[in-house]
């Protein structure tokens, strides 16, 4: 059986009768005509002259093969005849009627200069001498005794009596005859055909409009959250899980604002100092509200309390000094203690961390305590016997609003906590941007970037790019395509966002690419980077890891 484009006849072709006859040719040659032979079946073509005059046509069959080269074929069905006082080509149905055709021949030679046309155009063919036939098929009538015209003897025409044969017509056609100067279509040939020829395309979208929709749906969805917090109300202490997306931080901003504007002093405090950065911006001038990384929180209150702290900076001043010198520094001077604390990210914190926390509440009894948290991000601290010992929500954070499906579908694959309901727009593909060596990600990422600033179809506020590596300090380019990078704690709004995906954890970007994914192998980091993009994630690697990355196969070893 040939290969045949397309695989199967739409429904509108197979109950046309007017196409009767086309049908029944592609039956015959996708049955027939071996399988080296490929066959595409009603190829439409346009081209203007050098006036600017436009032209249209069509090739019912275009039949290749790597040695014999083309066959352009038209197809004419009842039978047909050509009027002698002015060429006028026709063709009578069934029932007696004639209608005017055009010439099958002229037909197909219009569409084998066209499509030679093209192919020469094929840089990577070189101008090539293909060897290429025509000819015309006319399946409802018999064949004549003599030549149809000067332009169509018998044997590039095949009749009704050759239909059963079909195979060895189109074989005779493509090899009988020749130039010696006529070179096989080859491999390279098939294969720039195809990409000529075969209509499965999909366009890489125009992503401008749809940032800007997306992007306030998402806002509109995770605004709606906001009644969640209506149920808290009662609640002095209370753990809210939530997978990535489901607004979290959104909900967790809008409590600290609420207990702040009741007067409260509240403490809004989370992990990650970049996360700490943006959750500051965007809870400027609340008298009430303080908002600070955890260790640097403990650092300022301890200097404030005047707690003395160890000179260096080893691993012991983060896991206990600071923190121990945060309770210490608001025993010394309890007004620097909070009447309502807000912790968003809380599976980063370590149990003893929390209780450092809770004791910086002014009063234990009646202050509040609220941790948001993600059952499946355990990047910085595997411990929650804390968060487990807190009266959970009894509402879930189960609907994703900050992701498009399309990345929430990819994000899924590496969530391993309660799941969550995809809720925003259906989104963009995932661009998959693939490389020979993982070395030139970077390079293909600021193509891309270039191509989406050039079109105006983004800015560079709204881009993130994001490596799997532990370190940005060697790697961190100056500039992505001519646009100076920030990292994810000094964002600036007209640069681009350069850090490591464990930096850039709690924030997103309308926009984010990942590069040095070779070296995202841990399923948790994979599902913070994956779901860092709220409209547009694309990756850039070598055709394994991406592969890895979009099927869930972790390299455990």
């Amino acid at each position: 059986m040939a290969r045949v484009y397309p695989k199967q006849l739409p429904k509108h072709v197979l109950e046309n009768p007017k196409l009767s006859s086309e049908v029944r040719v592609y039956e015959r040659i996708r049955d027939k005509v071996p399988g080296d032979f490929t066959c595409y079946y009603s190829r439409s073509w346009h081209e203007a002259d050098d006036h600017g005059a436009e032209f249209d046509g069509e090739a019912d069959f275009i039949v290749a093969h790597a040695e014999y080269g083309l066959l352009f074929l038209e197809v004419k069905g009842g039978r047909v005849s050509c009027r002698e006082s002015d060429g006028q080509w026709l063709t009578e149905d069934r029932d007696g009627f004639k209608f005017k055709i055009k010439s099958p021949i002229a037909q197909a030679r219009s569409s084998k200069h066209h499509f030679l046309k093209r192919l020469n155009e094929n840089k990577r063919l070189g101008r090539r001498f293909l060897r290429v036939r025509h000819g015309a098929i006319l399946p409802g009538s018999a064949r004549p005794k003599r030549p149809l015209a000067p332009d169509a003897p018998l044997e590039i025409v095949a009749f009704g009596d050759d239909m059963e044969n079909l195979d060895k017509w189109i074989l005779r056609r493509m090899t009988e005859g020749g130039d010696p100067r006529e070179k096989p279509l080859g491999l390279d040939g098939l294969r720039a055909l195809e990409e000529l020829l075969a209509s499965h395309f999909e366009l890489r979208a125009h992503v401008g409009s749809s940032l800007a929709d997306d992007a306030m749906t998402i806002d509109r969805l995770t605004g709606e959250q906001a009644w969640i917090l209506d149920s808290l109300e009662d609640n002095r202490e209370m753990a809210i899980s939530g997978g990535a997306g489901s607004g979290k931080t959104v909900l967790a901003i809008e409590k600290a604002i609420r207990c702040a504007a009741e007067g409260r002093r509240t403490l809004l405090t989370c992990f990650n100092a970049p996360l700490a950065n943006h959750l500051r911006d965007v809870c400027q001038d609340n008298e009430f509200l303080v908002v600070a990384s955890f260790h640097s929180l403990c650092r300022s209150l301890a200097i404030k309390g005047g707690v003395v702290l160890p000179s260096n900076a080893s691993q012991a001043l983060f896991d206990t000094h600071l923190p121990e010198a945060l309770v210490e520094a608001i025993g010394n001077n309890p007004s620097l203690g909070f009447d309502t604390i807000v912790v968003d990210e809380g599976q980063d914190f370590r149990d003893s961390w929390l209780n450092a926390l809770r004791l910086a509440l002014r009063d234990i009894d009646e202050g509040r305590f609220y941790v948001f948290y993600d059952d499946n991000q355990r990047l910085f601290s595997p411990e929650d016997g804390f968060i487990s010992a807190l009266p959970t929500s009894s509402i879930a954070l189960t609907r994703n609003l900050r992701n498009t499906k399309r990345i929430h579908e990819l994000m899924s694959k590496w969530y391993e906590g309660r799941r969550s309901t995809a809720a925003g727009p259906e989104g963009e593909v995932i661009g998959l941007l693939e490389c020979r060596r993982s070395e030139m990600a970077m390079e293909r990422v600021n193509e891309r970037i270039a191509q989406l600033l050039r079109s105006g179809q983004a800015k560079p506020g709204q881009i993130a790019v994001l490596t799997g590596s532990g370190s940005t300090s060697m790697a961190a380019p100056e500039k992505i395509a001519g646009i100076p990078t920030c990292q994810s704690d000094e964002i600036h709004p007209d640069h681009i966002v350069f850090d490591t995906v464990r930096r850039f954890k709690g924030l997103s970007r309308p926009c984010v690419f990942l590069v040095g994914i070779e070296e995202l192998t841990d399923s948790e980091l994979i599902y913070v980077a994956t779901s860092r993009a709220n409209v547009l994630l694309e990756m850039a690697g070598t055709p394994e890891d991406i592969a890895r990355m979009m099927q869930n196969t972790v390299d455990t070893h």
